[in-house]
Order: structure tokens, then sequence, then C-alpha cells
């Protein structure tokens, strides 16, 4: 499966991702960079590991639009440069609980609580809980309706080739979309990956 890296941060945090999706990751079988960065010497460097699509320092709506055209309408893996992979993640288990749930646009992993109303609650699903969504597991994934996240996750590749909305709050509006369309969302359970970046870009 593709993995389609956003990074736009030079070398902060690259280095340290892609060594944990080769340590835990299973089932790459190559990495595609939409490099936001707007610096060549960056790009070049990506370029040892991977296919690089450069978007210039545009911000984060044109990079999604780069991430979806990346992906060819195929399953595809997306992960942001500032998470890494904390324990063992197959990628052909994840296109196989799609492929046999087709109402289902993305397979997400869980981080722990990053924001302060999820350390709150305790976690990312107990925060949404709180919220008033509503998650249950069916046969080793937890369902939803709450959240379409840009988190590490394996996308459809219909869910790709429908695009990335080009208005403020982009990753909602991608939600609301998904969900006239008829889709859910699914979590597997357990903590896989850790987030430590702070927001720092722009055209969210």
């Amino acid at each position: 499966m593709k993995a389609i890296i956003g990074t736009y941060r030079k070398r902060q945090y690259i280095d340290r991702a892609l060594d944990s999706l080769r340590a835990h990751v299973t089932g790459v079988t190559e990495f595609v960079f939409i490099d936001d960065s707007g610096d060549r010497e960056n790009a070049s460097y990506l370029r040892t590991f991977g296919t690089v699509v450069e978007t210039g320092g545009s911000g984060y709506g044109r990079a999604m639009r780069a991430a979806c055209a990346a992906a060819e309408g195929e399953m595809s893996l997306w992960w942001e440069e500032d998470f890494t992979a904390v324990t063992d993640i197959d990628l052909d288990h994840m296109d196989e609980i799609l492929t046999h749930r087709p109402y289902l646009a993305q397979l997400a992993l869980l981080r722990g609580p990053h924001f302060p109303v999820e350390h709150e609650h305790g976690g990312v699903i107990e925060a949404l809980q709180a919220d008033g969504h509503e998650f249950r597991e069916v046969d080793g994934v937890i369902e939803h309706a709450a959240t379409f996240t840009g988190n590490p996750s394996v996308w459809r590749g219909s869910v790709f080739a429908a695009g990335w909305p080009r208005r403020r709050w982009s990753e909602d509006k991608k939600r609301r979309k998904l969900l006239r369309a008829g889709y859910r969302f699914g979590y597997l359970p357990g903590i896989r990956v850790e987030h430590d970046g702070e927001r720092s870009g722009h055209g969210y």
C-alpha cells in the first residue's frame, strides 16, 4: 500500500516518522511525500526515500488536494510527519477491514490525548463521547460518525478520489460530505501512534 506523508517543517520530524514507519508498519509498497516546506533542498532529501510532490508552502488545503491526487484512486495510508508509530501496524489487515466494510470511509489509528479537552476526559474517544458522539465496537473496529480525521489512517480509494474541500475548516467539511454520502468512520482500538507536533501551518 502507498504511504502518503504530509511534511512542511523540513527535517524537524520526518526522519523520526520514517524510522517509526520502517520499524512498526508492514505493507508499505512506496512512499509519496507531499512537501509543503517550499524548500528545494528538503525536497531533494525526501527524494532519496520516494516520490515528492512539492506544493511550495501553499498551506494545508492545497497539500491535502495534492495528497488526494497522489493516491490515484487507490486505498492508501495518510500520515503526517509529526506522528510516530508506537506499536505494530499491518496495512494489509486494514485494507481487508475496509474492503469488507464498504460503508467505512477510513480506518484511523488512535493516538494518545493531545489537546486539553482530551487530557481532561482521558482520551480522544472519551472527549468526543463527552461532546455527545456515539461509538460502538463491531468485530474489533470502533465505528462512529464523530470525525473524519487527518491523523494517521487508511482511506479507501473513493475517498481520496473525491478530493478535498477548498474552504476553511476543510477537515470538518470533508466529514459532513462523507456522512451525506452514507459513510461512517472507524478506529482500530488501542493507542498505536503518538503526536507531539504543534500546529504551525496555515490554510486549514
